[in-house]
């Protein structure tokens, strides 16, 4: 378990040591390279096996296109709103229903492909790769 995180930080930390180039195509590529990194430390962390990586993988990746139109909205929103506080506030907690909405029915699709076990460790691993992702980004910031 300590060597898969041990790769993810070096795998991480080589990522974030690439110079930055022009901003769209860089942006496209980081993001790319952050989804493969991904892919890689989702499938080490839930020992997925040829057969469950084929089943997981197709619902796993709608799951998050699902939750990136949910948040593209959400921030189309939040700049159209400007100012008003109300509305800001009511749009977070819209958006928050309909992400709570999308964990549950993918929580379902994800039954049937994976563990219950799995599905929980699923949900560690996101959780984990993502502040470790957090980290990263900060010291990558205070170091330039």
């Amino acid at each position: 378990m300590k060597n898969k995180i041990y790769i993810l930080f070096i795998a991480l930390g080589m990522f974030f040591s690439l110079p930055t180039n022009a901003q769209n195509g860089s942006n496209q590529n980081k993001a790319k390279q952050i989804d493969a990194i991904k892919i890689g430390y989702l499938t080490r962390r839930l020992d997925l096996s040829t057969e469950e990586s084929q089943k997981f993988w197709p619902v796993y990746n709608q799951y998050q296109q699902e939750m990136q139109d949910i948040n593209r909205q959400r921030k189309a929103a939040r700049a159209q709103n400007g100012d008003d506080a109300n509305k800001l506030v009511d749009d977070d907690f819209r958006y928050e229903d309909k992400i709570l909405d999308l964990k549950k029915k993918y929580r379902n699709e994800f039954k049937k492909v994976l563990s219950p076990e799995k599905i929980k460790s699923l949900y560690v691993a996101e959780r984990d790769f993502r502040e470790e992702l957090i980290k990263q980004l900060k010291n990558r910031r205070e170091n330039n």
